[in-house]
């Protein structure tokens, strides 16, 4: 055996290791493999397959740094790419795999199951169950988005099947309860939810995972607004928002809007003004559309009225296409419009309401 081919071994097993530190979500440890497989790259003599599935593990780590852009860089050059079209069926895989987590990122959800059905078709080629889990967990969540749960709830209870044989994979054992738990609640099954969450919430405690654990509080707060209990959803989202972890996370910005509109909704104007800022300036920073135009909605309506604000935040997420979120402001809308007496604007945006409820039901005429 040559020097050369036991480095293109080493870098394989390596690029594999780097691959599932990924999905354990071992964050640092595959930042420092990555600097050292790229070291090794220099020296081995090329193979495109090696490096195709390098490149797709790139596109990969980057989402798992938040780096969505480079991430779409990299798939939208290995998508042109020829060496694309004659590979194997596992890199097609990953390529449609990574292709939908990407697409969700950027809230294109329909998009995202598309490229999931199509890399469906490849898994069975896939022999790693952990592969496969994760699979599920990422479809479960594309469906969930659109509104699709018993899709959503049979994958979620795929996915948790798998996670929990694993151990070190609790953070998707925790994150696949929640999933089921977020189903329920959309389908009014209030108890069976808040036991997933509650479940959940404790798994994560015990597993000292302060990302699931703000994660969880955060969905028992959406569960208590579902039920009126502002002041129990206020305490859960201050809880997510103490754990670093999770603020600084994808998902703190989320609870910073909640909290906001929680704030705002049961009267404490002041404290809903601080919050609004920190979130205004977050989501800015980070370019989020989507919590730019909610953050700038809750607090036209409940502190500076402005309808023409109103009308352009809810004209942005139409735009994209966020229909259940459009449905349910507008439904709030039209019952604050309703308290006040004008009865014109109530019907104005309870009409809105229904249509975006209408659009909800078209969705699924997307999915090929």
């Amino acid at each position: 055996m040559t020097t050369t081919e036991i480095a293109y071994e080493e870098v394989a097993n390596k690029i594999n290791q780097w691959y599932t530190m990924i999905k354990k979500r071992e964050i640092e440890d595959a930042i420092k493999l990555k600097e050292e497989i790229d070291c090794l790259l220099d020296d081995m003599e090329e193979n495109q397959n090696l490096l195709l599935y390098y490149n797709l593990l790139d596109a990969r780590h980057k989402m798992s740094v938040d780096m969505f852009k480079s991430s779409g860089e990299i798939l939208e050059k290995i998508q042109k790419s020829p060496e694309m079209q004659k590979t194997d069926d596992m890199l097609q895989y990953y390529f449609l795999f990574f292709s939908g987590q990407y697409m969700f990122f950027k809230k294109k959800y329909i998009d995202a199951i598309n490229y999931y059905k199509l890399a469906e078709d490849k898994l069975i080629k896939i022999e790693d169950e952990i592969e496969k889990a994760e699979f599920y967990y990422h479809l479960a969540i594309s469906y969930y988005h659109i509104d699709q749960y018993f899709f959503s709830l049979a994958y979620a209870e795929k996915a948790l099947t798998i996670f929990r044989e694993f151990e070190d994979y609790a953070h998707r054992s925790i994150s696949s309860e929640m999933i089921l738990g977020a189903n329920k609640l959309d389908l009014f099954r209030y108890e069976s939810a808040y036991e997933h969450y509650s479940h959940a919430l404790k798994f994560a405690k015990a597993k000292q995972i302060p990302e699931s654990e703000g994660k969880a509080y955060h969905n028992l707060g959406i569960l208590y607004i579902r039920r009126n209990m502002l002041s129990e959803a206020k305490d859960c989202f201050k809880n997510a928002l103490q754990l670093q972890d999770y603020i600084q996370s994808i998902n703190g910005l989320k609870s910073i809007y909640n909290l906001t509109h929680v704030l705002y909704k049961s009267g404490h104007i002041e404290e809903a003004r601080e919050w609004y800022d920190k979130g205004l300036k977050r989501a800015e920073k980070e370019g989020d559309k989507e919590y730019l135009a909610k953050l700038t909605l809750v607090n036209t309506l409940y502190d500076e009225y402005n309808e023409s604000v109103l009308t352009n935040s809810l004209d942005i997420l139409e735009k994209l296409d966020l229909w259940n979120d459009v449905a349910e402001l507008t439904l709030e809308v039209g019952c604050y419009y309703k308290k006040s007496d004008d009865i014109k604007n109530a019907a104005k945006y309870l009409e809105k309401c229904i249509h975006a409820r209408d659009q909800i039901l078209k969705v699924t005429e997307e999915l090929k």
